[in-house]
């Protein structure tokens, strides 16, 4: 058979004999006789004489070299589209005019709030690239990959390609399942409704449908939907609180106050009839900075410097009375948008762990393979039989153990949900529920994060007396006795002397002026909490003091003292 086939080379006028030398010497009589296929081919024993007859081995080089390289154009084709869809205009400054589009109308992005990671095109490229990143997938991919080549075939496809579908399955339906939530709670958000002030009255429109140049109407305890000018309120100071713990983080309460020229009109509908403009900067994340300006052109011209006071961020929430804002940025140009970061798929701990130890196991199962080679001697292919061995020892990595943590992710979150001692909570992701067990110390940079900026008036230091809780009847008592001498018109007991007086104060004296200093020199709002309606649209300051009061303020150390205040009754 070796003369045929050696004739037979020799004969071809497109063969180069020097390329076949090797397998003249394989198939002499001189080759080894030990050697056979490791495993059982699929049509029968399959001798390695009549396989390396083959021209497998070169077809997979070029395979290997046109897949790789239909892989990088596909990958420069798909960034060049990303990078011409997504290039954004260069931002710039704007001028709102109030009520009405201006004379150069500018297009600006939809008041749409969009979470989700992934759209129709982009879901399952982005899902398999996300998976293949690591090398337990990978190196899955490749051992059954290699089944397709007849020299490195050990078993049937279906015992490689089975676990590693299933494996992607599972993650393809957890990033759908998730994906899915987060357009659910984007489309509940957008689908909100809010009154639009027009010429015509006030109409019902979705936060979606939100234009520049709108007047909105935000109630309390609405979330503000776009960026705003502060333009009119319920409240007859001109002022509003509102909560910004879902923009910056913090509980306590900001001050809002309102463009004086529009609180001085006499009704929100006459703000139509004045020609007026707001000129407010580029779009840009400082959320503490803003630098524009009110400008009102009918007759005599009347600007109005803009600052922080007077915007209304959107994901803000109105705490006090009802505000009245014009719309300046919407969508993506909008500072709680600007400031957060694209979503991407996140790792956790546990599957860095696992694919570090995969790598080990890895490198494991190379050795054993080298060890088997030297053992049975590097003559004839033994880089065949080292490839073998990997396959064969591929089994020492446990598959299994991605799909069991896989399954226990989506269960811990279900199970996350449905806590009765949590209640309330939502998972709005299920490849980290697992990172919650890991968490030992909460680092903070003050106490107002973990006790909610709740304080209690506990003690009052007045040189040297203090009056704590077991001494409040006391502290009562000399209170008393202050205010029935300003009654009967003796000297009053904070009055301040023309010249100051070597005797010393009386603790009556102090007390009375340490609780006026505490009950004046705050910026404290009562906010009364009711559930009727024709109660709700009154001004605060206008309700029935018999309805529960809760005061609110900028910082919880004014609260409390008007807490302590209000329990004494000092007035």
């Amino acid at each position: 058979m070796a003369d045929e086939l050696s004739v037979h080379i020799r004969g071809s006028d497109h063969c180069n004999p020097i390329k076949y030398q090797g397998i003249n010497r394989l198939i002499s009589d001189d080759s080894p006789q030990d050697e056979v296929p490791l495993m059982m081919h699929e049509d029968g024993f399959e001798s390695e004489n009549d396989s390396l007859t083959r021209k497998g081995v070169k077809k997979q080089g070029c395979l290997s070299r046109l897949l790789c390289c239909s892989w990088e154009c596909c990958f420069c084709c798909c960034i060049s589209i990303k990078n011409c869809l997504t290039r954004s205009k260069e931002l710039q400054p704007r001028t709102v005019w109030l009520g009405h589009k201006g004379p150069h109308e500018e297009k600006y992005p939809p008041n749409k709030i969009r979470n989700q990671k992934y759209n129709i095109i982009t879901f399952l490229p982005l899902v398999l690239f996300n998976q293949f990143k690591y090398f337990l997938n990978f190196y899955f991919l490749l051992v059954a990959l290699s089944q397709f080549v007849p020299s490195l075939r050990i078993g049937y496809l279906y015992t490689y390609w089975a676990p590693l579908g299933f494996v992607i399955f599972v993650t393809v339906c957890r990033e759908a399942l998730d994906d899915l939530r987060r357009f659910r709670r984007d489309k509940e958000v957008n689908s909100q409704k809010y009154k639009k002030l027009t010429r015509k009255g006030v109409v019902e429109v979705p936060s979606s449908e939100i234009q520049v140049s709108d007047l909105i109407y935000v109630e309390k305890n609405q979330r503000v939907p776009a960026d705003m000018i502060f333009m009119r309120t319920t409240e007859k100071n001109g002022s509003c609180f509102i909560r910004t713990d879902q923009l910056d983080g913090e509980t306590d309460w900001k001050l809002r106050l309102a463009v004086s020229q529009c609180q001085a009109l006499p009704k929100d509908e006459d703000m139509f009839d004045i020609e007026a403009h707001v000129f407010a900067e580029k779009p840009q994340k400082a959320i503490h900075n803003f630098v524009g300006t009110f400008t009102r052109s009918d007759g005599m011209t009347q600007q109005d410097p803009l600052a922080i006071e007077n915007t209304l961020w959107a994901n803000t929430v109105v705490a006090s009375g009802t505000a009245l804002g014009l719309v300046v940025y919407t969508g993506r140009e909008s500072r709680a948008v600007m400031n957060t970061s694209y979503p991407h798929s996140k790792i956790g701990l546990l599957d860095e762990e696992l694919n570090n130890q995969t790598k080990v196991l890895f490198i494991g199962t190379l050795v054993l393979s080298i060890v088997m080679i030297a053992l049975k001697g590097f003559d004839g292919p033994w880089y065949r039989y080292f490839f073998r061995y990997v396959l064969l020892f591929s089994s020492i990595i446990p598959l299994s153990l991605r799909v069991n943590l896989d399954m226990g992710k989506i269960v811990y979150s279900l199970l996350i949900q449905r806590d009765t001692d949590i209640p309330d909570t939502v998972v709005r992701t299920t490849t980290i529920p697992e990172e919650l067990g890991r968490v030992s110390y909460l680092l903070s940079d003050k106490t107002g994060t973990l006790t909610e900026n709740t304080m209690i008036f506990k003690k009052l230091h007045l040189g040297t007396v203090a009056f704590g809780q077991e001494s409040m009847d006391e502290m009562s008592a000399h209170l008393l006795t202050a205010f029935s001498q300003t009654k009967h018109g003796t000297s009053t007991p904070g009055a301040t002397p023309a010249r100051k007086s070597t005797t010393r104060r009386t603790v009556v004296t102090r007390c009375y002026e340490a609780v006026k200093a505490i009950a004046l020199c705050h910026n404290v709002t009562p906010v009364y909490e009711d559930d009727d309606v024709e109660m709700s649209e009154t001004v605060e300051a206008d309700r029935d003091q018999n309805v529960n009061v809760v005061y609110q303020a900028s910082s919880p150390d004014e609260v409390c003292g008007q807490s302590y205040n209000f329990y004494n009754d000092y007035k």
